[in-house]
């Protein structure tokens, strides 16, 4: 997941999660707000209750790259927050997850502009 592609500052996740909507399924919450921008940002929230530090990280990892295969439409900020029996989840039960919060967000379905990155990562 490029640079631009992240929310990365505490202040970017509270306005989204101040003034975004949310959605929720048994695995994951999403929150999502317009962001003005041409191409979406993402952050993923998985709290120590989920599990140590390898099973966190490992949840973060298979999130980004089911957020890499899924297509989002461009100008928004979306955070995923992970819910404890995402631990015990399948890849597949993660990717069928995240695909139905992004639909039921209207942030999902879209194929995503591709001009922004480098003709290698396209």
């Amino acid at each position: 997941m490029q640079k631009e592609q992240r929310l990365r500052k505490k202040a970017e996740f509270l306005k989204v999660q101040r003034q975004g909507k949310w959605w929720s399924n048994r695995l994951l919450v999403l929150r999502a707000l317009p962001n003005d921008r041409e191409l979406s940002r993402f952050g993923f929230l998985v709290s120590g209750r989920v599990g140590n530090a390898v099973v966190r990280n490992r949840i973060k990892r298979r999130l980004k790259e089911v957020v890499r295969r899924e297509p989002v439409r461009d100008g928004w900020d979306v955070v995923f927050i992970a819910r404890a029996e995402i631990a015990r989840a399948t890849f597949a039960d993660a990717e069928s997850a995240v695909r139905d919060l992004l639909r039921r967000g209207g942030c999902g379905g879209a194929p995503r502009r591709m001009d922004h990155l480098p003709k290698g990562n396209r």
